[in-house]
């Protein structure tokens, strides 16, 4: 069994902790907190800080690290230095995750509890996929998308890198999403989105 590091301490470090207990694969788990960003103390997991450590050596002392983090921007960051140092960057996939065998996951991404990911859907690097989301088949998500609880994403839609996808949005099949696009809460997605656009609403209409 591996040691795993969560490089993380908030929210999205809470939701990785119980993904990864649930795997049964790590006998050890800690917890290394951004320095930019605020943590929390985890009762009967180890915490440490990155302004507290010597960062190369600690990061090697781990079988596997994931960068636990909503923010796209933070988590490209922490995954870049994690790729320069050659540090095996772990994926995250909860047991009641339904995916295709035939589907394509990239490292580092985190998949929660009952999302379903089709056949020949891919997914890219670094991706945050949340509780019941659902990607379709032959769907292509880029790296560091964040797709959020309960999320639809229908078949043959494409998602450009570092977009965002609200809770609860629905996106028909065959749209393309550009890059760093936020969908809001509970959208529905009829026509294709240009990137570095916010939307929302039904049907979802740009709104910046």
């Amino acid at each position: 069994m591996k040691r795993l590091l969560i490089w993380g301490s908030g929210d999205q470090g809470l939701v990785t902790l119980e993904c990864a207990l649930a795997m049964g694969v790590y006998k050890e788990i800690n917890f290394l907190a951004f320095k930019e960003k605020e943590y929390r103390k985890i009762s009967g997991f180890q915490l440490y800080k990155e302004q507290d450590i010597m960062l190369n050596q600690f990061l090697t002392a781990y079988d596997e690290v994931i960068v636990a983090t909503g923010d796209n921007d933070l988590r490209e960051y922490k995954l870049s230095i994690l790729t320069l140092l050659t540090i095996p960057i772990a994926t995250i996939v909860h047991p009641t995750v339904v995916i295709s065998p035939f589907t394509e996951v990239g490292t580092g991404c985190t998949i929660l509890a009952n999302a379903v990911i089709n056949i020949n859907a891919a997914i890219g690097q670094g991706c945050i996929i949340n509780n019941g989301a659902i990607v379709e088949h032959d769907c292509i998500i880029g790296d560091l998308v964040n797709i959020s609880p309960h999320a639809a994403i229908a078949g043959h839609t494409r998602i450009g890198r570092k977009s965002f996808i609200g809770i609860g949005a629905s996106i028909i099949d065959g749209i393309v999403i550009g890059k760093g696009v936020i969908i809001g809460a509970g959208a529905a997605v009829i026509h294709d989105i240009p990137s570095y656009t916010v939307v929302a609403g039904v049907p979802a209409r740009s709104i910046k």
